[in-house]
C-alpha cells in the first residue's frame, strides 16, 4: 500500500483493527508489521496514535545496516576490507573538493588545521579535528546522503579501532598535519590528481601502521 503509494506521505494509515480486519490477522501480527514500517523509516507514530507515511531519511537507512556493518567490522580483514573502500570514498571525495570548493569551504578547512595545529601534543583533540577535516570535505558536495554515509563511515572504523594514543605521538601527529597541509594546498590549487594522489597515500599509511 505505501510503496504503490494509494497511502502517500503524510497520510494516516487504517487503525489497528480495520488493518486487521483488512489483512484477516490478529493484532500481533498487525503491531509487529508496524513496528518493522518504523524500523525502515516508512511510518512514524506515538503511543495511543495513528501511524503516518514518512520517507526514510538517509540516517534511517544507515542505522538499518549498522548490526551487518558491526559484524563484519569483527576481523580484521573486515577493518582492513572497510579502510580500502574509504580510500576509494575519500579520493573521490577530495577531488570534487579540488575542483568545485568555495572560498567559504577553503576558509573552513583553513581554521580547522589552525586548530589542529595547536593540539598536535593533545590527542584526544588532535583526533577530533582530524576527524572534522575529513567531515568538511564530505559537507562540499551538499549532498545528505553522501554526508550521512561519510559520517557512518567514520563512527564504524573508530568503532572497530578506538583511539591508540601511544601512535599519536607529537611527531606522527605532526606528519598527519602536513599531509593535510598538502591536501588543502592542492585543493586551493585545484588540482584534482594531485588531492587525488596526497590523499590516497594519506590513508594508504594508515592502513600500512595499522
Amino acid at each position: 500500500m505505501i510503496r504503490q503509494e494509494e497511502i502517500r506521505e503524510g497520510e494516516y494509515l487504517p487503525s489497528e483493527r480495520e488493518l486487521m480486519a483488512f489483512f484477516g490477522v490478529g493484532r500481533p501480527s498487525v503491531r509487529e508489521a508496524l513496528s518493522s514500517l518504523r524500523h525502515k523509516g516508512l511510518i512514524r507514530y506515538n503511543k495511543g496514535e495513528k501511524a503516518s507515511v514518512c520517507r526514510p531519511s538517509p540516517e534511517t537507512i544507515i542505522n538499518g545496516l549498522s548490526g551487518i556493518v558491526k559484524d563484519f567490522l569483527s576481523t580484521a580483514d573486515g577493518i582492513k576490507d572497510f579502510e580500502r573502500l574509504r580510500i576509494f570514498f575519500e579520493t573521490n571525495l577530495v577531488r570534487y573538493a579540488a575542483k568545485n570548493a568555495t572560498p567559504e569551504d577553503i576558509h573552513r578547512l583553513e581554521k580547522v588545521l589552525s586548530i589542529h595545529h595547536n593540539s598536535l601534543r593533545t590527542p584526544e583533540v588532535y583526533a577530533q579535528y582530524d576527524i572534522e577535516f575529513h567531515s568538511i570535505l564530505a559537507d562540499i558536495p551538499d549532498n545528505k546522503v553522501l554526508k550521512t554515509i561519510h559520517s557512518a563511515f567514520s563512527e564504524w572504523l573508530i568503532m572497530a579501532k578506538p583511539l591508540e594514543k601511544n601512535k599519536m605521538t607529537y611527531e606522527n601527529n605532526k606528519k598527519t598535519h602536513q599531509q593535510h597541509i598538502e591536501i588543502l594546498t592542492a585543493i586551493k590549487e585545484h588540482d584534482c590528481d594531485k588531492a587525488e594522489q596526497l590523499m590516497y597515500n594519506h590513508l594508504y599509511k594508515r592502513i600500512e601502521a595499522s
